[in-house]
């Protein structure tokens, strides 16, 4: 009897149970129903795919930022793309990035995932690139900030104006000999150089210097696997056999391991010797008081090297292609040089922190240059670790957000005729683009740089080297066209690129350098 009564109570407390659970139940999915009507929903590009397993990812091509780009200016603004597993939601208009990075900031600055960068780059997410949005990331944050601040960088001014000597040099070489080259190796090992001699107190006089090669190597390499190629099973873990039967965790591995730690190490030990002064030092400095750790120390190393040396010579690659065909835009350069130099001395060269007021046109080249042809198509992705609303539009948590920058820069609700490159379209904002970059997003000219708390911290530097650049280039040379069998330029393509995982260099050319009588 007692088994019976209590077999009969259990019975009730299950029905009411039951009863309660179906309730709440309903009333969430009420709940969740109502919230959900009252926020648009992100569509998905139009007339896209969106396949069993895979979603969007067979639908990409061989240059996904081309076909981000399309689904842009097909949908709009905002859409979703499913990558496998991930959702991906792909912003082009700034006042929603605004909002999503910056208003939203304390809930979009983490980063998602990533086999490679996260586990076997980063040393499980150890630096500022890949780290999650915590106190720790916050520190290292602040000690890299510091590092590169204009303060710090600009000690290093006379050894990054050295570098662009050199490079003249060595394209005046080219221009006596009258022939045409391809010249991003010149401009790679201009840039390498220059975040070499910051970092760690060293450089490479020539291009054929076997380190440079290597170097070089591990870059390049490292971009792809920090690409989908280094997180097939993140995005379809149904698929991560393959890159086990490929051995890609093996090979990645080996890479960082055998490779990339051995010869950054090497960089690093030896700047800590040598009694240059160097950035590396610095970080030492600041890991033997206990401020970072030595892991983290090596990670932002390599970070800065990759990303300080990559993105600048391509963004001169990319200046040197558009040029080439833009006569007029090198004359009005030259002009305001030329103006300048006839109330200076002789060979006098202009400074970027005395003199960059006195070239308003040629900050506006730059300005476009990046804008134009920007030399990653998209930011570092981030995620969101909390469902936000943005625009009216309702992001879930684990979302990855990306920025599409080289959509962004050709949206024509920002920019007038965003095809057709035109540096007067800055003439009214010629402020550093590191002040700019910081302010509220009616002022913002450009979007490469980034936003909110995971902003780039080389701006400055970038900009630093790019005015060196520009007065010391076109007081030596124009740029101009390879010429053909027939004498007539050959064109180059600029509408096509070479995605290499994270940076977009041009297709392949040749341009002259010709002195300027």
């Amino acid at each position: 009897m007692d088994t019976y009564i209590m077999n009969k109570e259990h019975q009730k407390a299950l029905a009411v149970s039951g009863i309660v659970l179906a309730l709440t139940v309903y009333l969430v999915k009420r709940v969740s129903d109502k919230k959900n009507k009252e926020y648009r929903e992100i569509p998905y590009p139009a007339g896209s795919t969106n396949w069993p397993i895979f979603g969007h990812m067979l639908s990409l091509g061989s240059v996904p930022a081309m076909q981000f780009k399309k689904w842009h200016e097909e949908t709009g603004p905002i859409y979703k793309v499913r990558m496998g597993k991930q959702t991906w939601v792909m912003i082009s208009d700034p006042y929603l990035a605004h909002e999503i990075f910056v208003k939203n900031g304390a809930n979009t600055s983490s980063r998602p995932y990533h086999r490679f960068n996260c586990d076997i780059y980063a040393r499980n997410r150890r630096g500022v690139v890949f780290t999650q949005y915590t106190p720790e990331w916050k520190n290292n944050r602040k000690m890299a900030a510091s590092l590169l601040a204009p303060a710090s960088v600009d000690k290093f001014s006379g050894l990054i104006e050295y570098e662009f000597d050199c490079l003249m040099d060595r394209l005046k070489q080219v221009a006596n000999e009258g022939v045409a080259i391809n010249p991003f190796r010149e401009l790679q090992l201009t840039a390498l150089n220059i975040v070499l001699t910051v970092l760690v107190g060293t450089r490479y006089d020539h291009i054929d210097n076997p380190l440079v090669s290597e170097l070089n190597k591990l870059i390049d390499e490292g971009m792809v696997y920090a690409g989908a190629a280094g997180d097939l099973r993140s995005l379809v873990p149904s698929l991560a056999w393959i890159g086990t039967l490929l051995g890609l965790d093996k090979k990645m591995t080996h890479f960082i391991k055998q490779r990339c730690d051995p010869f950054y190490g090497k960089l690093i030990q030896g700047a800590l010797e040598r009694d240059a002064d160097s950035l590396a030092k610095s970080l030492n400095k600041m890991k033997e008081e206990g401020l970072i750790s030595g892991d983290d120390m090596h990670v932002l190393i390599t970070d800065l090297i990759a990303a300080g040396s990559d993105t600048v010579s391509v963004t001169l690659y990319w200046t040197l292609a558009t040029l080439a065909f833009q006569p007029n835009v090198q004359a009005k350069i030259i002009q305001e040089l030329d103006s300048w130099k006839a109330d200076h001395v002789p060979g006098a060269i202009p400074n970027f922190h005395q003199d960059r007021e006195a070239f308003p046109y040629t900050i506006c080249v730059q300005k476009e240059m990046i804008r134009y042809r920007p030399a990653t198509s998209y930011g570092i992705p981030h995620v969101a670790s909390e469902d936000i609303v943005a625009g009216g539009y309702l992001i879930p948590k684990d979302a990855v957000l990306i920025s599409t920058m080289g959509a962004m820069h050709m949206n024509e609700s920002i920019y007038e005729n965003a095809h057709t490159f035109n540096p007067e379209r800055f003439k009214n904002n010629t402020s550093r683009m590191s002040a700019s970059a910081n302010t509220k997003v009616d002022d913002r000219d450009i979007f490469a740089f980034g936003w909110g708390r995971r902003m780039c911290l080389g701006i400055h530097l970038a900009e630093l080297e790019l005015f060196s650049f520009y007065v010391r280039f076109f007081s030596e040379f124009t740029v101009e066209p390879e010429l053909d069998a027939q004498g007539n330029p050959v064109p180059i393509n600029i509408e096509g690129f070479v995605d290499e995982g994270v940076v977009n260099k041009p297709l392949p050319y040749k341009v002259r350098f010709v002195p300027r009588s």
